[in-house]
């Protein structure tokens, strides 16, 4: 015999199973706000329970057909969506944003993809969840709607595999060489040699461009140019390339319209002073003479430092490095600040270099790196991608002697060699040009060591500048 507590457990079981053959969904309850949100043939979302405010839940499309009233399951079939009735025309969204568009939206949307299953989802914020009727109305719109009916709204063009012809690229092929700006003498960076060749890591950098782009890294032209000038060069269209020790900022990047491709060098700015004087530290500059040249980011850098830690030094501009590297020589300043790697260029160049002594402090960060003109994505890419195929070269083991021979690349090397040929193509270069440009440099490796490491006049070790891998922070994205 089923005892009382049995009983009851069967009612209760009864009343379930009725409740569930009357409503096949019961979750269906706790959906609010149903809605295909990216179009009829998109996603169905709902505000659920667990949703916080602006977020939406994917759940099966039955729950958003079955909510449509008739009307608007007639006009579907009958016409396509674009022709549906006038409504507020929907913003569009960021190609990797998802923005859900209420129900009413939906039919001016352009056509979206496929459906997804029904896993819960969690989107990013919508229109306001208190102005979104919970069913849309059932309401049939006016008859020169059909008519009158804004179009689709416009889709963005599929990726071709091509790019259209930059005006940049163009204009240095038609003129056969590259015209690349550089600072007029700053040792292990870009200066003359004593037979009037240019060396230097920036000179480096341009000569990679030009194995990029022309087949020959001897196809360019220097123009020396001065701080003050260096951006109007740009802009006047007097060079094609800015590579001269520039530090990147967010201002010349906003401000300025520059674009730059990518981080050369890792520096940070510093004190240089007599040996004699004793220095051990930039907190005991107050009471000195202390110099720097003008429209540089080192000016801003060297005031807001004294400022902040209240060293009364006396300041002196320079409208030019001659002009300062003169006045320290002198003795007419006692110290001068500069970015780290220009100390060590500047002391190498001195009478006797054990006199002077660069300071510890590291009062600045300075990502230097080539700049071009913003507007033009092809070039930037091509500057870009032409200094992370060289420090990609580096990380694969991919040497000079090796790019420069006839035999076939292995490995990781043929790999990153492949990779930045299929992609190079679309940019208009050709197959072999990362091969090209390591071949006539080297690898970032061994541009840094040939023209600031310690091998170097220079004798810089690599440290921030060392690869990610090696304890360094010197990083690119990868090439295939």
């Amino acid at each position: 015999m089923m005892s009382l507590k049995g009983a009851r457990w069967l009612s209760a079981l009864a009343g379930i199973l009725g409740a569930l053959a009357a409503h096949p969904e019961p979750a269906d309850a706790a959906n609010r706000m149903c809605a295909f949100r990216s179009g009829p043939k998109g996603p169905c979302t709902c505000k659920t329970d667990g949703d916080g405010p602006g977020q939406f839940s994917t759940v099966a499309r039955s729950i958003c057909e079955r909510r449509q009233p008739a009307t608007q399951k007639r006009k579907e079939k009958a016409a396509p969506a674009a022709a549906a009735a006038p409504a507020p025309v929907p913003v569009q969204p960021k190609a990797d944003t998802a923005v859900h568009q209420p129900a009413s939206q939906a039919k001016d949307a352009a056509p979206a993809p496929p459906p997804l299953p029904p896993v819960e989802v969690r989107t990013g914020p919508s229109v306001p969840a208190a102005r979104k009727p919970e069913t849309p109305p059932a309401v049939a719109p006016p008859a020169q709607a059909q008519v009158d009916a804004p179009p689709p709204a416009p889709r963005l063009a599929p990726i071709t595999g091509s790019l259209p012809a930059q005006r940049k690229l163009e204009a240095v092929k038609a003129r056969g060489k590259l015209l690349c700006g550089v600072n007029p003498g700053l040792l292990g960076f870009s200066y003359r040699t004593s037979s009037g060749e240019w060396a230097g890591l920036d000179a480096d950098f341009c000569r990679a461009v030009a194995a990029a782009v022309l087949g020959d890294a001897g196809k360019v032209e220097f123009v020396p140019l001065d701080a003050a000038a260096r951006f109007d060069a740009l802009k006047r269209g007097a060079i094609d390339l800015l590579s001269r020790n520039t530090t990147w900022t967010m201002g010349r990047d906003v401000d300025m319209g520059l674009e730059f491709g990518g981080v050369l060098y890792f520096d940070g700015q510093s004190f240089i002073t007599s040996e004699e004087r004793g220095l051990v530290s930039a907190q005991q500059l107050s009471g000195a003479k202390v110099c720097v040249q003008s429209a540089t980011t080192t000016e801003k850098n060297m005031a807001y430092y004294f400022g902040a830690h209240r060293i009364a030094a006396e300041t002196q501009t320079f409208g030019s490095r001659d002009e300062l590297l003169k006045a320290y020589r002198n003795g007419d300043c006692d110290a001068y600040s500069a970015d780290r790697s220009s100390l060590f260029a500047d002391r190498a160049t001195f009478e006797d270099p054990a006199k002077h002594a660069i300071l510890p402090e590291v009062i600045s960060k300075e990502p230097l790196g080539p700049a071009v003109l913003q507007g033009d994505a092809q070039w930037t890419k091509i500057v870009r991608w032409t200094l992370a195929g060289l420090i990609n070269a580096e990380e694969v083991g991919l040497e000079r002697a090796t790019a420069a021979a006839q035999t076939p690349l292995e490995g990781d090397a043929l790999r990153l060699v492949e990779g930045a040929g299929a992609s190079g193509e679309v940019l208009g270069l050709d197959k072999a040009w990362l091969r090209r440009v390591v071949a006539a440099v080297g690898n970032y490796g061994e541009m840094f060591e040939t023209n600031v490491g310690t091998t170097s006049p220079l004798g810089m070790n690599r440290g921030i500048n060392a690869l990610w891998k090696k304890g360094g922070i010197l990083f690119a994205p990868p090439m295939w």
